[in-house]
C-alpha cells in the first residue's frame, strides 16, 4: 500500500501536482536545445519535477538524469554521466548493449542484475580508463546519439562539481556544451549560493543556461490535490504551509501521518501532532549534531534558528551574552559546515525540521 504523499521518494506520475506553469516553462526551453539551471532551497521538489518532466516526453527525448551528490572525485563523475548514458535508451537490453558498443570507443559495457530488485541493467567498465578517456567517451556517445534523437542531459545536485579541486570541470564542461547540437543540459541543485557562482559573470559557464528558481508549490494547488484523500479545510492547508515554510518533504510529511490515521475532518491540533512527531523522530539524530558544536556555536545556531537576519544588533549580542567578532565566526563555521545557508541580507537553516527543533531550544 502507497500513501497519496510520498515524503522520502519521488513522486510517481499519479502523485505529482501543482507544476503545470513549471513543467512548460522546461518544455519552452528544451525543445530548441537551450539549457536550463533550476535551483530552490532543498527538499522543494526539483528532482521530482524533472524526473517526470523527463518520465512523460521520453516519446521526444533521449532523456538522462543523474544524481552526482555522492561524487567525491573527477573519476566518480564521469562514471555517474555513464552508467547514466548506459541505462538511458528505453530499448531491449541486448540491442542497447550492442548500440553502446557500436558508439564507446574505450568504455566496455556488460548486461548486470541487481540481486534485490532483480532488474538487469547495463554496467559501464572502466577500471583501466583515464578521466580524460571516460569523458571523452561519454561525450562523443553523446554527440552520436545527438544525430539521431534530441537528447535532455539532466545533471542534479550539481554544485558538487565545485569540490572537485584537481580539474575545472566548469572549464571542462563548457567545451562540450558549447560544442553541442541538439542537446539540452538541465542543471539542479540546492546550494543557491555556490550553484549560482558557477554560473556568475566571468565564470566558465556564465550565460550558459536559463536561471529558473523553484518557488513552493501553491496553497491553491495543495489544497486541490489533498482535498481528494483528506477531509481538511483550505485555512488549514495555509497553516501546514506556514509551519512548513513552503518546504515540499515537510508538507507532504504532514499529509502523510494524517492521511494514515484519518478519522475525520482534519483539526488542528492534528496537525500540530504531527509537527510534533516528526521533529520528534529526529530528536536523537539533531542532539548528536548539535553535540558536535562548541558552545558559541550552538549559540550562534539558536540565534540563526530565532532571528534569520539583523542578528549582529546590540540588542541580540546582549541578550545571548556574545561578542560580534565571535558571533561572526562561529555563522561562517556554521555555514562550512552546511548547517546553515545564505539568502540574500540573511541566513537560514535549510532543512526544516531541524529549524523547528532548534527554535524549540529558544523557546
Amino acid at each position: 500500500m502507497s500513501s497519496p504523499f510520498p515524503y522520502d521518494s519521488l513522486s510517481t506520475d499519479e502523485q505529482f501536482f501543482g507544476r503545470d506553469d513549471e513543467l512548460e516553462r522546461i518544455s519552452k526551453i528544451v525543445q530548441y536545445s537551450n539549457n536550463l539551471l533550476i535551483h530552490s532551497k532543498r527538499r522543494m521538489g526539483k528532482s521530482s519535477l524533472i524526473n517526470y518532466f523527463l518520465e512523460t516526453h521520453q516519446d521526444n527525448y533521449l532523456c538522462i538524469y543523474v544524481d552526482i551528490f555522492d561524487i567525491s572525485s573527477k573519476e566518480d563523475f564521469a562514471k555517474s554521466l555513464l552508467k547514466a548514458l548506459s541505462n538511458a535508451q528505453k530499448i531491449d537490453l541486448k540491442s542497447a548493449v550492442k548500440n553502446l558498443t557500436s558508439f564507446f570507443k574505450r568504455v566496455r559495457v556488460e548486461p548486470t542484475i541487481d540481486t534485490k530488485t532483480l532488474e538487469y541493467s547495463i554496467k559501464p567498465i572502466v577500471a583501466t580508463l583515464s578521466f580524460a578517456e571516460m569523458m571523452d567517451d561519454f561525450f562523443y556517445t553523446l554527440d552520436q546519439l545527438s544525430k539521431k534523437q534530441q537528447i535532455i542531459l539532466a545533471i542534479d545536485e550539481f554544485q558538487q562539481i565545485a569540490a572537485i579541486k584537481d580539474v575545472k570541470l566548469d572549464s571542462l564542461l563548457r567545451k562540450y556544451i558549447q560544442q553541442r547540437k541538439n542537446i539540452s543540459f538541465v542543471f539542479l541543485g540546492s546550494k543557491r549560493h555556490l550553484l549560482t557562482s558557477l554560473f556568475a559573470y566571468k565564470a566558465p559557464l556564465y550565460e550558459l543556461a536559463t536561471h529558473f528558481e523553484l518557488q513552493p508549490l501553491q496553497i491553491e494547488d495543495i489544497s486541490d490535490y489533498s482535498s481528494r484523500f483528506l477531509n481538511i479545510d483550505k485555512k488549514l492547508i495555509a497553516y501546514i504551509y506556514e509551519k512548513s515554510d513552503g518546504e515540499t518533504k515537510m508538507i507532504q510529511h504532514v499529509l502523510h501521518l494524517l492521511y494514515i490515521r484519518k478519522k475525520g475532518a482534519i483539526t488542528k491540533t492534528e496537525i500540530d501532532e504531527s509537527l510534533k512527531e516528526i521533529i520528534n523522530s529526529k530528536d536523537s539524530s539533531y542532539k548528536i549534531v548539535f553535540d558536535t558544536l562548541n558552545n558559541n556555536q550552538k549559540t550562534a545556531l539558536k540565534i540563526v534558528g530565532k532571528y534569520k537576519k539583523g542578528f549582529f544588533a546590540g540588542s541580540v549580542l546582549n541578550e545571548y551574552n556574545i561578542k560580534k567578532q565571535t558571533l561572526q565566526s562561529c555563522v561562517e563555521s556554521l555555514f562550512k559546515k552546511e548547517l546553515i545557508d545564505k539568502e540574500d541580507d540573511g541566513y537560514f537553516i535549510p532543512d526544516r525540521t531541524f529549524e523547528l527543533w532548534v527554535e524549540r531550544l529558544v523557546e
